[in-house]
Parts: C-alpha cells; structure tokens; sequence
C-alpha cells in the first residue's frame, strides 16, 4: 500500500508550457529543484539575446547544442546548497532527458 511518504518530490521536475501558441513561451522549459528554486533552461539557437543582469547562469553543451540554465527563483540557501552545484546537477538531469527523446525519436 502506498502512503503519502512515498509521494515525496524528486529532487528535480521538468516543466513546459503545454499549449502551444506561436507565442516565445512555446520554447520555454523549466527545472523545479526541490519545490523552492526555479531553473529555466535556454536553448540558444532558439532563443539568442537575453540578458541575465543578476541572474546566477551557466553555459552546457549537447551534441553541438548550445544550452543556458538559469535561476528565475533561487532558494538554494534555504535548502543548504551551492547554486553552481544544483545548476550543474539540474544540467545532468535535464541532458538524460535529452538523451531519451532523442531515443523516442527513432
């Protein structure tokens, strides 16, 4: 049987706008860390030009893709942890993710 301690939230969830409008939301994607800090990731070759101004940011690459994830709600101080850290380990989470549409693709 299951209770409601099982449904405890991984450490990361994904999340996109479902319905697409032609707007620059369709591109959008996020990364929930932990319920409390919120991660968007940037493809570059679809979205160029944004300015991060105070926004902690880090640059990954994926088969020649070019990729920013940064913080719009950082609270890694409330859960104890280095930001840089979390956007590295958010960046692992969400490159698995890439590479298994990349195999549904097939």
């Amino acid at each position: 049987m299951m209770t409601i301690e099982d449904l405890s939230l991984p450490e990361f969830i994904f999340g996109e706008f479902p319905i697409k409008n032609d707007s620059i939301h369709d591109q959008r994607q996020f990364i929930l860390h932990k319920g409390i800090s919120l991660i968007e990731v940037i493809p570059q070759d679809e979205l160029e030009n944004i300015v991060f101004d105070d926004k902690t940011s880090k640059h990954y690459s994926y088969f020649g893709e070019d990729f920013t994830l940064f913080y719009q709600t950082n609270n890694t101080a409330a859960s104890s942890q280095n930001e840089i850290e979390v956007l590295d380990r958010a960046w692992e989470w969400y490159r698995e993710y890439l590479i298994w549409e990349d195999t549904q693709e097939e």
